[in-house]
């Protein structure tokens, strides 16, 4: 059946804009998290790859910061904001491509409800911000040449472009090129004879140089990293990871509309899914499956994100679409299914943004020297707070001579280091310099951010928030000839205790060994 485009139009741009508005308030009120406000950093130095990440995230945060130069909260999350708003439009437009207008708008309408897209990679600042648009970008170009029995050679190209910029953002995106092989060598041989093929694959290794250069220059570290992470090599089942990682994705992607894409793919292996054509069924599950599949497997040995799946939950809205499309045929806008995914949303978002700013108190540990240890929450609350309640301590301190003006800011790890970079040091004009691990440290081990470094003599401060609390004297005694017993600071949400700051004052750094 089809439906006039005209009144979904209309809808589209007023969902997109009102769910835009939400992102934009999300973002402007909420403090950075601990990756975001590490990708920040990212931007203060841009290059053709990270640590831990392709270059994307970081070269669109300075895009949006105008070079760092606008600091706040929404510029730094300006780019996901914006990159969610155009995915959104490309998975309207594709639903109607593989089915009809209704299809479109329903799948909008659950792109705009999951959490992954719309929150996670819609208001967070990631690498899935950029990665989700382009994604949907290269999905719709391979259903176009799916769905077509004459080979595209402008899509063919578009799909090697948008492929290579999605693993530009996140290594994920390769994928899509496995997804397209699958689909090419399972369904379609034929067209592994069309040189546009190659070509598509030379675009995207094109895309993807300044990953391998970079990593040339410092010794494939990303891909050790990585590969450390999701090693399964020496390890036993643990099926709580596994029941976790279910769990986690279930979620991420929208408790409802992970049950119902689940139905989808049981009624399609039962073969009775017909709302859309076995080409577009096809490649869906050939994008989706295997990276699904696989992090499911390395699930049972090593504990990983939930939000790792997210690209390949995303494609299968479509599915869920078409079957909602389908099955209330006769129904308007919003079929009664679609008000309960838009009131689940509605009630994790309140929740999540009242958690977040005004639980009574910490819901981790109530340990006195790992106060909130464990409460995720404590990332995104109170830095704007500490920020100006440090100042004044350090203004105090060197008014009355007791810390130099220039004193470091130190830390062990890249959070909170990142975060103190961000609403501490940026205020007081300190350098920073981290000395720890380099898995510790992540990019700050690669990265110095002021060419002046620690030397023999220098005093330092180390800001410990108690729900990361470790012991800075057995950490850095050896370093330095005194540390003077830490200033507490503690930190209330709704009326009760959340956690503390420990303020330690380093005196006369000796030298690292």
């Amino acid at each position: 059946m089809r439906f006039s485009a005209k009144p979904y139009a209309g809808s589209i741009a007023l969902l997109i804009f009102i769910t835009t508005l939400l992102h934009l308030v999300l973002a402007f009120v909420l403090p950075l998290g601990n990756d975001e406000v590490y990708y920040w950093t990212y931007a203060l130095h841009p290059a053709w790859s990270y640590f831990d990440h392709p270059p994307m995230v970081g070269w669109l945060i300075w895009l949006t910061t105008l070079g760092t130069h606008l600091h706040q909260e929404l510029f730094v999350r300006l780019g996901a904001v914006l990159c969610s708003a155009l995915t959104m439009y490309v998975v309207y437009d594709t639903g109607r491509m593989v089915r009809n207008e209704r299809t479109g708008w329903i799948a909008a309408l659950c792109y705009a409800c999951a959490l992954y897209s719309s929150i996670l990679a819609g208001v967070f600042i990631l690498p899935d911000s950029p990665q989700i648009l382009f994604w949907w970008l290269a999905l719709r170009s391979l259903l176009r040449i799916a769905n077509d029995d004459t080979d595209k050679p402008l899509a063919w190209l578009a799909f090697g472009i948008w492929t290579g910029l999605a693993t530009l953002s996140k290594i994920h995106g390769i994928f899509l090129w496995m997804g397209a092989a699958l689909y090419l060598l399972l369904f379609r041989r034929k067209t592994l004879k069309n040189p546009y093929v190659y070509v598509a694959a030379g675009i995207t290794l094109i895309c993807i140089i300044p990953i391998l250069i970079w990593n040339v220059q410092h010794h494939f570290i990303t891909y050790t990293y990585h590969s450390q992470r999701v090693d399964v090599a020496q390890s036993h089942i643990h099926l709580n990871y596994f029941v976790t990682e279910i769990l986690g994705e279930c979620f991420y992607h929208h408790p409802l509309l992970y049950i119902l894409t689940w139905i989808c793919l049981i009624q399609i292996f039962r073969k009775k899914f017909q709302a859309l054509t076995p080409q577009t069924i096809r490649i869906l599950l050939s994008c989706s499956l295997p990276l699904i599949g696989i992090l499911l497997g390395i699930s049972l040995f090593r504990s990983i994100l939930p939000h790792w799946s997210g690209p390949a939950y995303s494609s299968l809205l479509l599915l869920v679409a078409a079957y909602i499309d389908a099955r209330h045929v006769s129904e308007k806008k919003f079929p009664v299914v679609i008000r309960w995914v838009m009131s689940i949303f509605l009630v994790i978002i309140l929740g999540g943004c009242w958690m977040i700013m005004d639980y009574p108190g910490t819901v981790g540990s109530h340990d006195p020297m790992e106060y909130g240890s464990g409460d995720f929450t404590l990332d995104m609350y109170g830095w704007r707070k500490i920020s100006q309640q440090f100042q004044q301590v350090y203004q105090h301190d060197v008014q009355e001579g007791r810390m130099p003006k220039d004193a470091f800011i130190v830390a062990g790890k890249w959070f909170p280091l990142a975060h103190e970079q961000f609403y501490i040091s940026y205020y007081t004009h300190q350098p920073m310099q981290g000395i720890g691990a380099i898995d510790d440290l992540h990019e700050y081990a690669i990265w110095r951010p002021q060419p002046r470094q620690l030397k023999p003599g220098d005093d330092a401060y180390c800001i410990v928030p108690s729900n990361y609390y470790f012991d800075v004297y057995a950490t850095y005694g050896p370093l330095f000839q005194h540390i003077d017993t830490p200033m507490v600071i503690p930190q209330y949400r709704g009326g009760r205790l959340a956690r503390k700051f420990f303020i330690y004052r380093l005196h006369h750094f000796q030298t690292l060994h």
